[in-house]
């Protein structure tokens, strides 16, 4: 299970237009398959570690290009690399779910 933390746009507004914090939303998707591609570390500017993961989610999980990706575990939070996507067989029109990979690789513990 991984958690997905969503966090409201910075510019959202209220029903009065007063500008609304953005708060984190988490919620759980799962049982999701997992696959390290990247586990090594960074050494031109300090010890950083460099993390990237392929996530298989079920069909029908809350999940956003914009989230953030929370693994149990694991001390701070991945973000989503490109895009969500649902890939169906061209045959049989079945899917495996939403796959997305996630990474990891600044100071900060986020990369954008």
């Amino acid at each position: 299970m991984l958690t997905v933390v969503r966090r409201g746009t910075a510019n959202a507004k209220d029903w009065q237009g007063d500008y609304v914090t953005a708060t984190p939303d988490p919620h759980q998707i799962g049982p999701c398959d997992l696959k390290w591609l990247t586990d090594t570390e960074d050494t031109s500017k300090g010890e950083v570690l460099v993390r990237s993961a392929q996530v298989t989610a079920p069909a029908d999980s809350d999940v956003l290009d914009s989230d953030t990706i929370q693994i149990p575990g694991i001390t701070g939070e991945f973000v989503i690399d490109g895009a969500v996507r649902i890939s169906p067989n061209g045959f049989t029109g079945w899917s495996t779910g939403k796959r997305f990979k996630i990474a990891k690789d600044g100071p900060n513990g986020i990369r954008r």
